[in-house]
Order: structure tokens, then C-alpha cells, then sequence
């Protein structure tokens, strides 16, 4: 299991000497992000030298360097990068223990390769197919607060979609991703409702129950009161599920009045 060493709080009490067995005492970061032969550590181990979230927090590599944290959040936060979470076959399980010491509030990410035992573990619990895994194209990210794994295409980083581990079979998964390889096409929905009680009908948030491979965005919201919501929604999936995306919509929006175009 990964072990999370604190330098800012407890410089000098931490990392260990593998021949004296006793605690390295240490100032400053190396320079050249080489570690001590000494130095009691191993693959995936996470060095803080972080006042502020995570940003001097380092991976341990398997070349013995410091790697440091690509935050991809930008703000400071924690990512584990599939350079590190792929050395291990259980990634979530092996740097369990250390996040929970940092707190899962500081967590960003965990990037996760497909043969990664996550899937088997999660999902309906079997591993994502060959044809799958073999793809070199697609991202996996794991967000460890929320729940989910996000697969994302990464020519094109709007292309993603979010799996709750709750509600996500690997069927799902794979659909998805087969969905990416389809011609596409793209759907706007607009939408003017007036009056208080109109506006009380209608659904919040994203539209839902689309097929497969299907993503909407806002594209314009021009008003939204209690009296008036006005905008539009473009949404973009497989041109064979453009009927089947087009009757979702209506029924996300049953009894209202809106333009499916």
C-alpha cells in the first residue's frame, strides 16, 4: 500500500534510512527530483512538501525520481497520474489508505488504466473487453468524492461522459465508447415558457434518458425568472439513434411546448 509522508509537519520524522533505520532528516526538496538511495521509500509512495491543498505534493516512481502532482484541477488539488496508478493492478485499493490520511477532500482525481481491477470490481463485475483496452485513445478518471468515472476521448476532451458506480453496468461502458467510432449528428431544442405556472412544470437541469453516445449542452439561456425561462440546448450523438434521442427529448419535456430541430 502506498504511504503518505507529511515533510512540512514532521520533516524530520518521517522517511527512514534503510541502513541505520532511523529517521532521515530533510530540509528542502531535491533539486534534480532524484531520491537518496537511502531513502526508505517505494513506487507510489507521496511525498508533501505542501503548505497550501497539494501543490509540492510528489509520486515516488519507479525510477526512483519525484514526480510532482499534475493537479488537473488547477487549483491545487490532488491527481494521481496513470504514469504512477499504472505500476499497480488494484490502484484505488493500493493508495486507499493514503488518501484517507490526506483526505478525500483534497482528492482531484485517480487516472486509471482499462485493465485496471476497478472495472472488475465495480460495475457488474467483469473486466472491459480487449477491443476495448487496446483502444489508445481514451482516458480513464476515477472521482473518488463523487463517485464516478469519467472515459474521455482524448482528441477531443468535450467528448466525455461521467459512470456512477451505483447506476453504471459495463455494457453501458462499452456502448459508449463504441458510440465515439458512429457518424453524428446534432439536435437543437428550443424553448420559451412564459407564465408562473408554466415555468413551475418545467424539468431543471441537463435533458436526460438520451441513447447511448448522446451529450447535450447549453447553447444560449437568454432568460430565466419565475415568470420566463428562454433558451436553447444543442445536443450531438450517433445519427442512428437521432429518432430515439428526438422521442427522449419529448419526453423530457412532456406536455410542454418547445422546438425540436
Amino acid at each position: 500500500m502506498a504511504t503518505f509522508f507529511d515533510l512540512v509537519t514532521r520533516p524530520n520524522e518521517s522517511i527512514k534510512s534503510k541502513t541505520t533505520g532511523k529517521f532521515v532528516e530533510l530540509s528542502n526538496i531535491p533539486t534534480d527530483l532524484k531520491i537518496p538511495n537511502d531513502w526508505d521509500v517505494k513506487p507510489g509512495d507521496i511525498l508533501s512538501w505542501s503548505n497550501y491543498r497539494a501543490t509540492e505534493t510528489y509520486f515516488v516512481t519507479h525510477e526512483s525520481m519525484l514526480l510532482k502532482n499534475p493537479d488537473t484541477s488547477g487549483a491545487g488539488y490532488l491527481t494521481i497520474p496513470l504514469s504512477i496508478t499504472s505500476l499497480f493492478p488494484d490502484a484505488v485499493n493500493y493508495f486507499f489508505p493514503a488518501l484517507n490520511v490526506i483526505g478525500r477532500s483534497y482528492i482531484a482525481s485517480i487516472e486509471l488504466a482499462p485493465t485496471d481491477f476497478f472495472f472488475i470490481s465495480n460495475f457488474t463485475k467483469e473486466p472491459l473487453p480487449t477491443s476495448i483496452i487496446n483502444r489508445n485513445n481514451l482516458s480513464y478518471s476515477f472521482d473518488l468524492n463523487e463517485e464516478v468515472l469519467y472515459v474521455t476521448r482524448l482528441s477531443n476532451s468535450n467528448e466525455t461522459q461521467h459512470f456512477p458506480l451505483q447506476a453504471t453496468k459495463t455494457s453501458d461502458i462499452i456502448q459508449w465508447i463504441l458510440s465515439l467510432d458512429e457518424t453524428k449528428t446534432k439536435i437543437n431544442v428550443k424553448f420559451n415558457f412564459e407564465d408562473k405556472e408554466m415555468c413551475r412544470k418545467v424539468p431543471r437541469g441537463i435533458i436526460t434518458g438520451l441513447p447511448a453516445g448522446w451529450q447535450c449542452e447549453q447553447k444560449d439561456i437568454r432568460m430565466y425568472s419565475e415568470n420566463k425561462i428562454q433558451g436553447e440546448w444543442l445536443c450531438e450523438g450517433p445519427e442512428k439513434t437521432n429518432e430515439d434521442a428526438r422521442r427522449a427529448i419529448a419526453h423530457f419535456y412532456e406536455g410542454l411546448n418547445i422546438e425540436i430541430i
